[in-house]
């Protein structure tokens, strides 16, 4: 986590919410079961959407809760 702070990411962990994604430049989104920092043998699933208006609405989700 360190090394993505410092190359300019913001990671944000928020309490009692199962959502797992990433957004990544406004516009794409990383959304799924996958524990993004973390490794694991579990089957997961993760897809990759490109939509300024569904990464702000995950965004906005996490911020008002």
């Amino acid at each position: 986590m360190d090394l993505l702070t410092e190359s300019g990411f913001t990671i944000l962990f928020k309490s009692n919410i199962h959502q797992k994604f990433a957004v990544m430049d406004q516009s794409i989104v990383w959304y799924g079961s996958i524990n993004l920092l973390s490794y694991g043998s579990a089957q997961e699933s993760l897809m990759r959407i490109e939509s300024s208006h569904i990464a702000n609405e995950l965004l906005k989700s996490i911020e008002n809760s």
